[in-house]
Order: C-alpha cells, then structure tokens, then sequence
C-alpha cells in the first residue's frame, strides 16, 4: 500500500457512494462495530445504508431502494416500517400518482444520515488515501463483473 495524493472530492463522493451502495459494505461493518453513537438508536447496517440512501436521495420510492440493495419488497418494507417506529423516516404520497409512496426522513433521521455519512465519507478517504484509484476502478470493475455472472447464473 504506498501513500496517495490528497483525494478529489468526485473521488470522494464516487467511493463514498460505492460504500453506501455496498459494495464495501463488509469492510464497512467490521469497523462499526461497538461504535458509539452517543443518543442516536443502533441501527444495523441494512438501516444504516437505507437511511443513507433516501439522504442523498429524498422522495425515493421503496421499488427503486429494492432494485438498488437487492432486497425482497417484504424485507425491505419491514424495515421500513422499524425505521418508521423509530421517527426516521416517513413515507409521503405522490403528488402525481397516489399509488405511490416517497420516502423522505425526518429531522432524527437527517441526523442519523449525517452522522454515518461522515463516518462512511471518512472511510472513503482512508481508502482513497492508502490505495490508487486505479486499483479501486480496477475493483469495482471486478465486483460487476462477477456480480453478473452471478446473477445471469440465477436467471438460467
């Protein structure tokens, strides 16, 4: 690992991204771990990325946050619900179309948001800092790639 030129913040951003979508999610995880949160509820890291994504994306739909993680309307509907019990988030009607619900959080869960943001962005500076972004790009490259071929498995 050699030690790199101060990070771009669109180098920044983009793997800050990739962590919340994630694809460094384990890594992400194991450093979480008995983590203080100080009066913010423990979340898991499921949540965590949940909440996160409708912060950068407010008025996201739960169809599109399924596609996104991967994950059964079911589960991702009774997280959504937990996260809801716990004034985080909250589901808003479409104003073009009623069968439609956006998500949007609530002032606790802007301040959850920001709270792992910060700490998943610190991450993304730790890695931008210790390894070259040609071995990230080259990475995440492999990650789809696999990813795939992996899913063109299941659909055969």
């Amino acid at each position: 690992m050699t030690q790199q030129a101060q990070p771009s913040q669109a180098d920044i951003a983009r793997m800050t991204t990739l962590l919340i979508h994630g694809h460094l999610a384990d890594i992400y995880a194991l450093q979480k771990v008995n983590m203080d949160v100080g009066n913010l509820p423990k979340l898991g890291l499921r949540d965590i990325l949940l909440v996160t994504q409708i912060g950068l994306e407010p008025g996201i739909t739960s169809s599109k946050l399924s596609h996104l993680f991967r994950m059964s309307s079911p589960l991702l509907s009774t997280r959504i619900t937990a996260l809801m019990k716990l004034n985080l988030v909250q589901q808003v009607e479409d104003t073009k179309d009623r069968r439609v619900h956006n998500l949007k959080l609530l002032a606790s869960g802007k301040k959850v948001y920001q709270f792992w943001y910060k700490r998943i962005e610190a991450l993304a500076i730790n890695i931008l800092m210790t390894h070259s972004l040609e071995d990230m790009n080259q990475m995440e490259e492999r990650i789809e790639y696999i990813l795939k071929s992996v899913q063109s498995d299941l659909i055969n």
